[in-house]
């Protein structure tokens, strides 16, 4: 039973990233669910199961983007190993840590895929002040749902 909750949990987050992405924007703007779920996930059950499902996630987004390959698949593998490492230090069982994380991985996130551009393209991968400023507070929206599906879906 627990496999086929984590293959759920698996799909339903590229559906609702899928979902919200395509029908459900706000000004252009959508909240990273999977950024999300992948730290709900390396919070609740530790740095390996993180970083497996942030790298898969990362893949479907590198597929789904037309820039450098693998720059999401690296950059959730380290959150999920990050938040991962760190949740026996720190509480992320409740809502203030929670979304503190999220507010600081998010821009955190988009600065590293920027820089990865740069790197492999020669030009900074700039979302856009828009994106910086307002995702953040959308992922904080969404954060409290995310993680309450994954402490009510997987029970590692």
């Amino acid at each position: 039973m627990r496999y086929l909750s984590g293959i759920f949990v698996f799909f339903a987050g590229l559906g609702l990233q899928w979902l919200w992405g395509m029908h459900f924007t706000l000004w252009g703007l959508f909240p990273n669910v999977l950024l999300v779920l992948t730290v709900a996930i390396a919070a609740r059950s530790g740095p390996v199961a993180g970083q497996c499902y942030g790298f898969a996630w990362g893949l479907f987004l590198d597929v789904a983007s037309a820039h450098v390959f693998g720059a999401n698949a690296l950059a959730f593998t380290i959150v999920g190993y990050g938040i991962g490492t760190l949740r026996r230090q720190m509480d992320v069982e409740s809502l203030a840590p929670q979304l503190l994380f999220i507010l600081l991985l998010t821009p955190g996130y988009l600065l590293f895929y920027g820089l990865t551009g740069s790197i492999f393209e020669h030009t900074f991968l700039w979302v856009g002040w828009k994106h910086f400023l307002l995702e953040p507070l959308f992922n904080c929206v969404v954060a409290p749902f995310g993680f309450e599906f994954v402490r009510k879906t997987i029970d590692f």
